[in-house]
C-alpha cells in the first residue's frame, strides 16, 4: 500500500502525486492537501503549525511528548499497512528536525523524503537501480559505515568502503539512463539533488 504524508514544513513542497492509495495530513501540512483538494484519510499532529480549526475527527496529541507528529503519522502509515511512505513537507525547515526526519529513515523501511529538488531513501543491503533524473546530482551518504558499488556513473566505484566523514560520494552524475547502486554492507542514504 502507496502511503502520501504531507508534513508541514515552511519550504515550497513539489506537486503531490494524487494516487496514494492512502492520505495521511500532518498537522500544517493538512492545509497544503487541503489547498491541492486531495481527499484526507486522516489527519493528526498537536496543530501547533496549523492555522485555523482541525477538524473534529482529527486525532490531537499533546505539544510535549516524546515523539514528533511525523513519527506518529509514520506509525500510522506501518499500521495501515503500507509498503511505501511518499512524505512531503519534512525537509527544509529547522535544521535539527530535518536531521531527525532523515533519522527517521532508519526506522520506516519504504520511506521516502521529497524535497523541492531532491528525494531522499536509505538503501539497505541490495541492488538499486535509480533511473537517470535530469539536471540532478546523484549522492550516496554512508549511513555510519558501508560498503557499495556504483555502476552507470561517471565515478564508478566497486566495492568500496565508504564512512560518513568522508565526502567520497557526493555529487556523482548519470553516464546511463540508469545508475546501479549494490549496497554490500551497511546502509546508504540515497539522495537525488537538483543542480
Amino acid at each position: 500500500m502507496n502511503i502520501l504524508i504531507v508534513a508541514a514544513s515552511p519550504e515550497s513542497i513539489p506537486d503531490l502525486p494524487r494516487d496514494a492509495d492512502f492520505v495521511i495530513g500532518v498537522d500544517g501540512g493538512y492545509q497544503r492537501l487541503l489547498d491541492e483538494g486531495i481527499e484526507v484519510d486522516v489527519v493528526v499532529g498537536d496543530f501547533d503549525s496549523f492555522v485555523g480549526t482541525p477538524p473534529e475527527e482529527a486525532l490531537r496529541y499533546p505539544s510535549e511528548k516524546d515523539v514528533t507528529d511525523l513519527e506518529i503519522a509514520l506509525q500510522l502509515a506501518i499500521d495501515q499497512g503500507a509498503t511505501q511512505m511518499d512524505v512531503y513537507g519534512a525537509l527544509g525547515g529547522r535544521v535539527d528536525m530535518t536531521f531527525a526526519n532523515v533519522g527517521l529513515l532508519e526506522s520506516y523501511p519504504g520511506m521516502v523524503l521529497h524535497g523541492t529538488g531532491q528525494t531522499i531513501f536509505l538503501a539497505r543491503p541490495g541492488s538499486y537501480e535509480i533511473k537517470k533524473l535530469d539536471e540532478h546530482y546523484l549522492s550516496f551518504m554512508p549511513w555510519k559505515t558501508a560498503t557499495i558499488s556504483i555502476d552507470g556513473v561517471k565515478y564508478p566505484l566497486e566495492r568500496h568502503p565508504v564512512h560518513s566523514a568522508q565526502a567520497l560520494t557526493i555529487s556523482n552524475e548519470w553516464s546511463e539512463e540508469c545508475a546501479l547502486l549494490t549496497v554490500h554492507e551497511g546502509m546508504v542514504l540515497v539522495m537525488l539533488v537538483k543542480k
